[in-house]
């Protein structure tokens, strides 16, 4: 498979070398730009993404990340989903140019703002705070007593974290909570914070130490580019992709983003609900129905052009695609 492989958008135009080797060391990331816009790209001659060993997609997954955080040390990057090829310059122009609106508008909204990873682990067991104040009103300058806090059942731990994301949520812009594993002892939630808040969101970490009585272990990981917040998905439109799409969710037309997402949630609902799937085939399932809907939201939203044109997504991460590779292993 021979291409180029796309990391990230950034502003700025005129084409310049970065200094750091791409996805197997092939050649040197690059910029390749377009009226005010840059494509971070480097060529890419190995195998196709949907057939590549698992080991060999996280050494891919660990050399994207690299790139995409040493360049957001310099500008505000638009990460591109981990994966992303095309053929040559002449298919980034074009992806440039008709997603140029979009772009430009999302590394205006991301400017001054990073990605911040806060880990909470339950130390001999998941802890519920037994008093019902809320999280803002709480003393930031006394740890709250031992025989305050106690194991809880199961079903106390969702609101328990509302509560510890409520404490961090005054210093963020935006929060992005990972999907809860039930039988497992830590969450994850990603923080867009501005830059120039960084230190009060450290700050408001370690009173979350305090306040918890040190009982809860709190891990940051960060800055990071905003993967969870806004990354770009590229799909190529053909009638035959469309055509798929509507397959998957029922649909003979498309007239509106309405009637697709209506589609995707009631579908969705059954397969989640369908025991006989397993689990396995149940998350298959819904990877499917996502992507399906995603494509169908950016054909109606008129992102594609005629006759080869790209669909152009830029939206929140899912549980089930790829994360930072410090939080989860790949999956995929």
């Amino acid at each position: 498979m021979y291409g180029k492989y796309l990391y990230g958008i950034i502003s700025g135009g005129g084409d310049t070398i970065l200094g750091v080797r791409g996805l197997a060391g092939a050649s040197l990331v690059h910029n390749i730009a377009y009226e005010g816009l840059s494509c971070v790209t480097s060529d890419y001659t190995g195998g196709n993404f949907d057939t590549l060993p698992k080991e060999e997609l996280a050494r891919y997954l660990v050399t994207h990340q690299t790139v995409v955080e040493q360049v957001v040390k310099r500008h505000p990057i638009l990460p591109l989903k981990f994966g992303t090829v095309l053929a040559d310059s002449d298919e980034i122009h074009q992806l440039l140019a008709q997603g140029h609106p979009q772009f430009s508008l999302t590394l205006f909204w991301i400017q001054d703002k990073l990605e911040v990873e806060v880990m909470a682990t339950w130390a001999g067991g998941q802890i519920f705070e037994e008093n019902s104040v809320e999280p803002e009103t709480l003393p930031v300058d006394e740890a709250l007593p031992p025989e305050q806090i106690r194991v809880s059942p199961p079903q106390h731990r969702q609101n328990y974290l509302e509560r510890m994301v409520g404490f961090l949520r005054p210093v963020s812009v935006d929060i992005q909570p990972r999907p809860i594993d039930p039988g497992g002892m830590a969450v994850s939630v990603a923080f867009l914070v501005e830059g120039a808040n960084l230190e009060t969101f450290h700050e408001r970490v370690k009173h979350l130490n305090a306040l918890f009585y040190n009982q809860v272990d709190f891990q940051v990981i960060g800055p990071l580019p905003p993967y969870s917040f806004a990354t770009v998905e590229v799909n190529r439109s053909s009638p035959e992709v469309i055509d798929e799409a509507k397959r998957l969710l029922k649909l003979n037309e498309v007239n509106d983003e309405v009637d697709v997402r209506k589609a995707y949630r009631r579908l969705a609902a059954e397969a989640g609900s369908d025991r006989s799937l397993g689990d396995k085939l149940t998350k298959a399932r819904l990877i499917s129905l996502r992507r399906a809907s995603d494509l169908l939201v950016a054909y109606c939203r008129r992102q594609a052009e005629k006759d080869g044109g790209f669909l152009i997504s830029v939206r929140r991460s899912r549980s089930d695609e790829v994360q930072p590779s410090r939080l989860v292993e790949i999956g995929a």
